[in-house]
């Protein structure tokens, strides 16, 4: 910024600066200069001495009075000629340099590229001293949280290192347990290693191991500290008159949580228990136990009676105890069924082998017989089907015999007459009809006639004509009888010769030229 009330050396000099690249701001006295400095923050600020209103120097000792501008570096130009005086003057005012008019344009570019320079790097400078700062105060206020967590992780840390050292302790006492029941598979074996570890662990005086049955709630094992002394298959159903705190036990079953009384003498809610009658105090601990959301049994504690309630972790390790305790005899438990399973199954498939054996014997009778009767049904299949054969080739001779049948009406005269459709296996069963009867009855003429036929081909009427030719070879002649019009018509489109043949419209007439030819009398009735 130029501070000038010459108005000619403002121009000169912001022609200058702006030709360079520098933003220039002008004001004409010094009460402008202040307001612009506050309002724009200028890098620097070029301020003349003499002006009217406030000079130079009441204007540099208000901006570096201020803390907002005191920061912005000022360089005074003055033409005066005690110039050793101003300067002195100016630089105790805070002044950073100073130009005595006329100054070159050089000298002027030189010494503000300078100061803006200097400007800059300050401010820059300040800008990384607030960073640091700001970076200082965050670390100390890191450190100061870093501290605090890692006091409250290291209590966190001494809290849980207790109570590993205490689960450690409980989890010894659960794998003692699993162990000592780890090569039982028979539950009494089971009940008298987890009875003992349960009344050691504990420190009590007597211990009962209640199970879950079909039919209820039932004492299966007991043992006691003094004497010492198991016993094992009880099989006693819990009921008032039971050898323990029946109300403790069905509660246990029914909530399936633990329950714990520090000194019967004080338990209202035992009310006259038959079991406590005449005894000392007792405490009482009764804990559910659970495998899969079922439950197996009760392990009923009685020790010595205690104002102090369980501590937790005492609790917890009865608890996974009792647990323990309820995989162990549920597997037992599982074992016995799956044993009395296996004997049962190995009975019946004895039983069974022996069911199967007498089968197998009596099915081996059966195929034999059945092998048998096959083999005779096989015989007789066979027979039947042979008789079965001869009657069809029977058949077919009379069938044969019908379809062509050779009539003597003389001893010398034969009639064949054909009925319906003759096609070529007929016309051959004729042929061999005709020629057969002419051989074995010496016939001199063969009556053929057609006078039933609906259908002829070329191939029946060949077969036809060569049956004349062959009766004329065995001396007999043919006379064919019955032709119809439409009947000769297919004859005569066929192209058959009929030369060699007599032909007859009827049968009667061909009977009386046969009888004429062969010197016959009246047929034969």
């Amino acid at each position: 910024m130029i501070v000038d009330d010459n108005p000619r050396n403002l121009g000169l000099l912001s022609d200058t600066l702006t030709g360079s690249g520098f933003e220039v701001a002008v004001a004409v006295d010094g009460v402008r200069a202040i307001r612009l400095a506050k309002e724009g923050m200028p890098d620097l600020i070029l301020l003349d001495v003499k002006m009217d209103g406030i000079d130079g120097f009441e204007t540099c000792r208000r901006l570096k009075g201020d803390p907002s501008t005191s920061a912005i570096p000022v360089i005074f130009m003055t033409a005066s000629t005690d110039l050793s005086s101003d300067r002195v003057k100016g630089l105790n005012l805070g002044a950073v340099d100073y130009l005595a008019k006329p100054f070159l344009d050089e000298e002027l570019l030189a010494r503000v590229r300078v100061h803006t320079k200097l400007r800059k790097l300050t401010k820059s400078l300040a800008a990384q001293v607030e960073e640091r700062l700001a970076a200082e105060s965050a670390l100390q206020q890191l450190t100061h949280d870093l501290e605090r967590r890692v006091a409250d992780r290291t209590a966190q840390l001494e809290r849980a290192l207790a109570g590993l050292t205490q689960a450690q302790a409980q989890m010894a006492t659960v794998i003692r347990a699993a162990q000592a029941v780890s090569g039982e598979v028979v539950l009494d074996g089971v009940l008298d290693r987890l009875l003992r570890i349960t009344l050691e662990h504990a420190s009590a005086q007597r211990c009962v191991l209640v199970l879950s049955r079909a039919s209820g709630l039932v004492v299966e094992a007991s043992i006691t500290r003094d004497p010492d002394a198991v016993r094992l298959g009880l099989a006693t159903p819990v009921r008032p008159d039971a050898d323990l705190a029946v109300s403790v036990v069905e509660e246990v079953a029914r909530t399936r949580g633990p329950v714990f009384l520090g000194d019967t003498s004080r338990e209202a809610r035992l009310g006259s228990a038959r079991y406590l009658e005449g005894k000392a105090p007792l405490s009482i601990l009764g804990l559910a136990m659970m495998c899969q959301g079922e439950l197996i049994g009760v392990l009923y504690i009685e020790g010595d009676a205690t104002p102090e309630p369980l501590l937790p972790a005492q609790l917890e390790t009865l608890g996974l105890l009792a647990s323990q305790a309820a995989i162990a005899v549920k597997n037992a438990l599982l074992y016995a069924q799956q044993a009395e399973m296996a004997s049962a199954l190995r009975r019946s498939n004895e039983r069974l082998e022996t069911e199967v054996a007498r089968q197998t014997e009596e099915l081996r009778r059966t195929n034999e017989r059945l092998e048998m009767e096959l083999a005779e049904r096989a015989r007789a299949e066979e027979a039947r089907a042979a008789l079965q054969a001869e009657i069809i080739q029977a058949q077919d001779a009379r069938l044969a015999e019908l379809s062509t049948p050779l009539i003597p009406i003389t001893d010398h005269i034969m009639v064949m007459p054909l009925i319906g459709t003759i096609d070529s296996t007929r016309a051959q069963q004729a042929l061999e009809a005709a020629l057969n009867g002419v051989q074995a009855n010496r016939a001199q003429v063969v009556i053929l006639d057609v006078t039933g036929v609906t259908v002829l081909d070329s191939e029946v009427a060949s077969t036809l004509m060569s049956t004349a030719a062959a009766l004329r070879l065995l001396g007999a002649r043919t006379v064919i009888t019955g032709i119809r019009a439409e009947l000769a018509q297919t004859l005569i489109d066929l192209g058959v010769d009929l030369g060699a043949v007599v032909t007859k419209g009827t049968l009667k007439s061909g009977i009386g030229y046969a009888l004429k030819q062969a010197g016959d009398g009246a047929p034969r009735l």
